[in-house]
């Protein structure tokens, strides 16, 4: 049976990490290429959620390389239970991105100029990949990228202050909150996620006709080790060493992650600059048309400055 990805004209890949996981990409490819996109999803996200924004980078000349994050997608998970959004360390998510770069998208690229898309957790780790790897990118866009998140009417001191607790008592329970993927509770009324029924509601389809690809809460490991890898990211000192041309979209109406920590992240970076889409919630990408037009053409004079 044709997949999804095939359909798009993809083709999907494995690569086996270091640990013995099973990760799961796909790569696109286009006939005179200029260069080529490494896309890295979000959280409880995967490679066919993507395949609308790959074909609008194919359409503008890219070649491209999509991942499944090891416990999402098809990608092996660490858990029995794989609706656990759980990693042990985020540095396993370097790890995974930098074997794809290796062994996927600098041979993809065959000498043409890399560039980085990411969202939200992947844009978090799109930014801590141009940090090690930044001789690698041309440029790149963190669209909503995770710095900082939401957590409730709690401070962020607070809300870490648990997290570690909880870490060394439960670290494979779900985050209080969370829980397994539930069908009956993915409704598209006040999600924080799109303003877009379609494209919401395609989403979950891609869910209903096959149910692996369905993610549901972080654990307690996953939260701690995300907030360890979002204070590397504010460190002192460590945004000015990207020196890689970013542009990040940043969303008005989030309530995943903090726009503001965006805005303070890019003051610290060499060359960074942060557009606003007052109107968007977390997922850009996936909004309406109107906001998805305006990050087209932005990302589009991002991109024709290099030329």
């Amino acid at each position: 049976m044709t997949t999804a990805i095939q359909r798009a004209g993809g083709s999907v890949g494995w690569l086996t990490a270091s640990d013995g996981a099973r990760l799961r990409y796909a790569s696109f490819r286009r006939e005179g290429a200029r260069g080529c996109f490494l896309v890295l999803p979000g959280f409880t996200e995967f490679i066919e959620k993507y395949l609308e924004t790959v074909g609008e980078l194919v359409a503008r000349g890219y070649d491209c390389v999509v991942l499944d994050w090891r416990g999402q997608g098809k990608s092996d998970p660490r858990l029995a239970d794989r609706h656990k959004g759980h990693v042990l360390d985020f540095g396993h998510f370097q790890q995974d991105a930098q074997q794809l770069l290796n062994d996927v998208a600098l041979k993809l690229a065959a000498g043409r100029p890399l560039y980085g898309l990411g969202h939200s957790m992947g844009g978090h780790n799109l930014l801590r990949l141009l940090h090690d790897r930044g001789g690698d990118f041309r440029r790149a866009v963190a669209v909503a990228p995770m710095i900082d998140i939401w957590s409730g009417f709690l401070p962020p001191w607070v809300s870490r202050a648990i997290a570690r607790a909880m870490v060394c008592t439960a670290p494979d329970c779900y985050v209080p909150g969370t829980g397994p993927y539930d069908p009956a509770k993915k409704r598209f009324e006040g999600n924080p996620l799109t303003s877009d029924r379609e494209r919401f509601e395609r989403t979950q389809h891609f869910i209903l006709e096959d149910p692996e690809l369905a993610l549901g809460g972080p654990t307690w490991r996953w939260l701690d080790s995300a907030f360890d890898s979002m204070a590397l990211l504010r460190a002192p000192g460590y945004a000015g060493a990207i020196t890689v041309p970013v542009l990040i979209a940043s969303a008005g109406r989030d309530r995943i992650v903090r726009s503001a920590a965006q805005h303070a992240l890019a003051r610290h970076m060499p060359d960074c600059r942060v557009l606003d889409f007052p109107e968007a919630e977390h997922e850009i990408l996936m909004e309406r048309d109107p906001i998805r037009l305006a990050f087209w053409r932005a990302f589009d004079s991002f991109m024709a400055e290099e030329r």
